[in-house]
């Protein structure tokens, strides 16, 4: 790998977040793809109670109680109304769905539709009546009160624009130069601590949004910008290192055409002394090959490092045939607690629960498969149970909920990964 492939990468990363604007990015991209809009009467109201426990923290809790009753009538006029817009629109453009539309929730979909801002179109189906739900709040509240401090639309977690912009800028680096791929960046930023949750998993296909507390999307902002804050200081901190010591052993890659050339030269030059017993010679260089279609490589079979490559993989093919149920099982263990976390928060929206902290989904793992009585697997499955396993069906208490139960989505997750592994019919169960 060489300095200026490093260097390259580096400050193209470092310019594209330096020259970035939030506000610029999110008109000029993601207010334009997809959206799915989620409105909930829970939402509305954990707005209006974080904002009087902000302003007026020593508001008895009864206190707070009553003037949410008061509101409340209010609350489910508000979201008839907007499930009434949103319908209306369905009516007249194609490129709306409303998904669902109950008393207490409102779901829709806003497709691409000739450049324009889906964002905007979203926020005109409720901002009207918000303003007037906030005047009644205000009456209640006995003091004036903007629409903007209690709701926001706002993305779902870690899939906000900064996260979206930061995806796209080491989309960008990685692009320019075919010897750092995407992971090998992402690793190479973990690595040097960066909090990964500041690059979005997701494309910036689809952008999650809903209206949510005004005070905990403000402190959602605040962990965005200082992840983003972070990610630079590591990468001028790199950018340093670089200089002083000529290349980054923890960010590896494939070696340029030229570096391949004097690689060999020295390994050509050094292999008739090697057989020499009272000769010590330094060990042959490695030679990294990034990936290639050129057919005219292929061909190129007198390579002995290709030759090599081609038995050693076709050793480990043999390996994988001789494989046991047990180990194969563990393979498979692994291959989901890979990408469950990830998966498990993503599909973490309403009416399901929603994610807000992350532990829930990255206390989700699978434990063990073991074959069922007619040979399918069955997957055995375990997650934090305080405090989410009271909103599993059946159980005690007033937050038994179907729609929230966490057996559901974890089940509905693993699925997900399992159509991607081609796996085939099987169980699911809590341990």
């Amino acid at each position: 790998m060489s300095k200026q492939s490093q260097q390259k990468f580096l400050q193209k990363l470092l310019d594209d977040l330096e020259s970035h604007n939030v506000e610029a990015y999110r008109r000029a991209t993601a207010d334009k793809q997809h959206h799915n809009f989620t409105l909930t009467r829970r939402a509305i109201r954990k707005g209006m109670r974080d904002y009087l426990n902000k302003h007026q923290p020593d508001m008895p809790k009864r206190q707070v109680s009553a003037i949410l009753k008061s509101i409340d009538p209010y609350v489910k006029k508000f979201l008839k109304k907007v499930g009434d817009n949103l319908v209306a629109l369905q009516g007249k453009d194609k490129t709306v769905k409303v998904i669902r539309n109950t008393e207490a929730t409102k779901h829709a979909t806003f497709e691409i539709k000739n450049g324009k801002s889906r964002y905007d179109k979203i926020y005109s189906r409720y901002s009207t009546e918000l303003t007037a739900l906030s005047g009644h709040f205000s009456d209640v509240a006995e003091k004036v009160v903007t629409s903007k401090e209690i709701v926001n639309l706002s993305h779902a977690n870690f899939e906000g624009i900064i996260e979206s912009a930061v995806a796209d800028a080491i989309d960008a680096a990685v692009e320019q130069d075919s010897l750092i791929t995407r992971k090998i960046a992402e690793n190479f930023l973990k690595g040097r601590g960066v909090d990964l949750k500041v690059i979005r998993n997701t494309k910036t296909s689809t952008m999650n949004v809903s209206l949510d507390s005004a005070v905990l999307n403000a402190k959602d902002k605040d962990f965005s910008k200082a992840r983003v804050a972070e990610l630079r200081r590591v990468l001028l901190n790199a950018m340093e290192e670089l200089s002083r010591t000529g290349l980054l052993l923890d960010l590896p890659g494939s070696d340029s055409f030229s570096e391949i050339k004097k690689k060999r030269l020295v390994n050509s030059a050094l292999d008739p002394f090697r057989s020499i017993k009272s000769t010590k010679v330094s060990k042959k260089k490695e030679i990294k090959h990034s990936i290639s279609t050129n057919k005219k490589h292929k061909k190129a079979g007198t390579d002995k490092v290709l030759v090599v490559a081609a038995k050693a993989r076709r050793v480990i093919a043999q390996r994988k045939k001789k494989a046991s149920p047990a180990s194969s099982m563990l393979q498979m263990i692994a291959m989901i607690n890979k990408e469950l976390p990830s998966t498990v928060k993503k599909n973490m929206d309403e009416p399901a629960l929603v994610n807000r902290s992350g532990r829930f989904a990255t206390s989700v793992r699978v434990t063990d498969i073991v074959q069922t009585g007619k040979g399918y697997p069955s997957v055995g499955y375990t997650y934090q149970r305080s405090p989410y396993q009271v909103f599993e069906e059946g159980s005690k208490g007033a937050w038994s909920d179907g729609h929230r139960d966490p057996r559901k989505l974890i089940d509905k997750s693993i699925r997900e990964i399992a159509v991607k592994m081609a796996i085939g019919r099987f169980y699911t169960r809590r341990v």
